[in-house]
């Protein structure tokens, strides 16, 4: 019976890895396609936190992206399962122009 709950633990960890993994991946490539939609350049996505909310697990990811090459700027995506919740963009600031 040991045997079969730690086969059974053992493959709830690995489902749980490879979900992890697949949405990981599917933030990476939205943003990607988002960002070039935008005409922004994406720069870096990592996984920030989890919450549970309303029943269900979200996952918040941030990325970095630059609308200009120069300047840095950072988002928020959420995430409930493969289902996009929510993108926020910060205010773009502009590069002050040079007085004529």
């Amino acid at each position: 019976m040991t045997e079969l709950l730690l086969l059974l633990g053992l493959f709830l960890l690995g489902a749980g890895y490879w979900q992890i993994r697949r949405q990981s991946e599917f933030a990476r490539r939205w943003l990607e396609h988002y960002c070039k939609r935008q005409q922004l350049q994406l720069l870096s996505v990592y996984r920030y936190r989890y919450v549970w909310k309303q029943g269900r697990l979200l996952a918040q990811f941030r990325f970095e992206f630059s609308h200009d090459g120069l300047q840095k700027d950072e988002g928020t995506l959420w995430l409930a399962g493969l289902r996009i919740l929510d993108v926020s963009l910060p205010v773009l600031r502009e590069p002050p122009s040079p007085m004529l």
